[in-house]
């Protein structure tokens, strides 16, 4: 059986910060050292009328306002690089203290396009830290492309994240 050190789970509908919220609190329980950062959006409000974007991280707690107001005229995307540039060099540093796994609410457009937190997710892979995100339909091709030979596409479940992570860390304590 292959062990691939990346897993996305498909995202089409449902809370994926919540639950891969959840994935991280049921890891941390067993003494999992988990980094990372989950999005959540504040209230819709202010001259644009859109949400708040933040990311807050994962064991620290810290959290980074990576949403940016645009204006009434604005569409697309608000968000901030220099902020989520801050929130990954964070992560980063707490990833060279000791960690289990990584957690990223996203592969995205910036990863798609080569920004975002591609720096981060091979930081990662370079310390043998395996790497969970979630992936839209949008950008699945982006994923396949990316994780060519080393990344593996999970169903929204408990069970199946669980066991990914289980079957990475026991190849790599083997190794």
């Amino acid at each position: 059986m292959s062990v691939f050190p990346l897993a996305a789970v498909r995202l089409e509908h449902g809370d994926i910060d919540g639950f891969l919220g959840e994935i991280a609190q049921t890891l941390a329980r067993t003494g999992i050292r988990v980094r990372g950062a989950l999005q959540t959006r504040g209230a819709e409000g202010g001259e644009c009328h859109c949400a708040d974007m933040d990311l807050t991280t994962l064991g620290s707690g810290r959290v980074f306002r990576i949403s940016q107001p645009l204006g009434n005229g604005s569409r697309g995307c608000r968000l901030h690089p220099g902020a989520l540039a801050d929130c990954s060099t964070f992560i980063e540093a707490e990833l060279e203290q000791g960690a289990d796994l990584l957690i990223l609410n996203r592969f995205g457009r910036g990863e798609a396009e080569g920004r975002g937190f591609r720096d981060l997710i091979g930081k990662a892979m370079a310390l043998e830290v395996p790497v969970l995100m979630a992936v839209r339909p949008t950008y699945q091709e982006a994923w396949a492309e990316f994780g060519d030979g080393l990344a593996c596409d999970l169903p929204m479940t408990h069970d199946a994240v669980l066991t990914w992570f289980h079957q990475t860390r026991q190849a790599r304590d083997a190794a």
